[in-house]
């Protein structure tokens, strides 16, 4: 009972720091979609969403100090659960190379991993682990880049009812950039979480 009581207030205190009022019904899900493939972008990004659960719209906002896979992705952001309230969720996330691409084989794949919080009247960690698979395609000089995660994510859940669940998601994703210095991305997540974003990202 102590542990809920101060998780709950935890919560509160997140939210009352971002100015959200801790009304929120459902916690939206930090990881999806989750925007991570070989030599995604580095600098800040920008983007409108579609999260989970509901059919609620979104803002988040993304930093990665280098493509991925170095350093780390971080991404903070506020949504309508479907209660219509606002939740806060945000988290970080790392990853390494399995397979870097070749001339015989031009996509490269990844080991991803990562932590965050979705926040309403409940607070739900996830932790998701998968892999990311992606390639770079030059297309009279627009870089085309899609990919797909397939992902493990584990949820446990503090609140007025603790729970731990095991969901299974896939993200399929796409990324443009027309110059070095910016580009436009979508992802679109699918399984045991649904979710859409679109956005863009600047450099440093």
């Amino acid at each position: 009972m102590q542990m809920k009581r101060a998780v709950g207030w935890g919560g509160a205190m997140i939210m009352g720091l971002l100015g959200v009022a801790p009304g929120a019904q459902a916690q939206v899900a930090w990881d999806s979609p989750m925007l991570l493939a070989p030599g995604s972008p580095g600098g800040w990004g920008i983007h409108l969403m579609e999260p989970s659960p509901g059919d609620g719209i979104g803002v988040m906002g993304t930093f990665r100090s280098n493509p991925a896979p170095v350093g780390y992705g971080f991404r903070i952001g506020l949504a309508e659960d479907p209660g219509d309230d606002l939740a806060v969720f945000g988290g970080l996330d790392a990853s390494g190379h399995l397979l870097l691409p070749t001339a015989e084989r031009p996509f490269g794949v990844l080991w991803l991993l990562g932590a965050g919080v979705g926040v309403g009247d409940d607070v739900v960690l996830s932790l998701p682990a998968g892999i990311s698979v992606g390639a770079d395609i030059d297309a009279d000089g627009v870089l085309f880049r899609p990919y797909v995660s397939p992902r493990v994510v584990l949820d446990a859940a503090f609140g007025t009812a603790d729970d731990l669940d095991l969901d299974l998601a896939v993200d399929l994703g796409v990324d443009l950039a027309f110059t070095p210095a910016w580009s436009i991305r979508f992802g679109a997540t699918l399984g045991d979480r649904e979710a859409l974003s679109i956005g863009l990202n600047l450099p440093r």
